[in-house]
Parts: structure tokens; C-alpha cells; sequence
């Protein structure tokens, strides 16, 4: 039973290896953006819940389990004529590395983004 198990579970290791990249970056984002809301929620004197934390944790299951979803019928049904996987992945990247610019806003009082954009440009000068 224990090999079978160990068997099974290496199998779902060799199906979703072409997909790391995309999981590990999903984990990454979803990661900092609960870092930066922690952050931002505390300059903003919010408190800090558990049930919040838990949001958290489930956004990062939901969002996981979207990508392997999409990974699996890219790979199995669509082929790459529909890259449904990266369409979630980036559904998912870009909805955390908003919310993070959003939360980065907060901690610095100011727009990132504009002030980043400000800073190239004076850089090409």
C-alpha cells in the first residue's frame, strides 16, 4: 500500500514538473502580496486577523488548483493551440502584482509604479 501510494505520488510529480515555473511563481506572488498587506495593513493601524491570514492561504490553494487545472487540459486537451495554462497563470500574476503595487502604495505614501517609471526615464537622460 505504502508503494503504491509513493508510486501515485510520484507519478503527480512527473505530470506537473512542466508546470513548476508557474506554480512556484503563483506561490511567490501570492507570498508577497500577503507580506505587503501585513505591512500596509499595519501603517495603516488595521488589525491583523487570522481570518485574513486564511483568505490568504485559500487564495493561494484556489489559485494553485486553477493552474494545475489549466496546465492539465492544455497539456491533455487543447495542445498548445489555447495556452490556457499561462492565460491563468497570468490572470493570477497580475491580479497579485496589482494588489501588491496597491499595497506597496500604502508603505510608501506615494505611486510606486509612477515613481519607477520617473526614475528610468530621468536614467536615460
Amino acid at each position: 500500500m505504502l508503494n503504491s501510494l509513493k508510486l501515485l505520488g510520484l507519478a503527480i510529480i512527473i505530470a506537473f514538473a512542466p508546470a513548476k515555473a508557474m506554480i512556484l511563481t503563483s506561490l511567490a506572488l501570492v507570498t508577497a502580496d500577503m507580506i505587503t498587506g501585513i505591512w500596509a495593513a499595519k501603517i495603516k493601524g488595521e488589525k491583523i486577523t487570522s481570518s485574513g491570514l486564511r483568505r490568504s492561504v485559500v487564495k493561494l490553494f484556489i489559485y494553485e488548483v486553477a493552474v494545475l487545472l489549466g496546465f492539465l487540459t492544455q497539456q491533455y486537451l487543447t495542445g498548445d493551440s489555447i495556452p490556457v495554462a499561462s492565460i491563468i497563470a497570468g490572470f493570477v500574476g497580475l491580479t497579485e502584482l496589482t494588489s501588491c503595487l496597491e499595497n506597496l502604495n500604502t508603505i510608501s505614501g506615494g505611486d510606486v509604479l509612477k515613481t519607477l517609471i520617473e526614475q528610468i526615464g530621468a536614467f536615460k537622460k
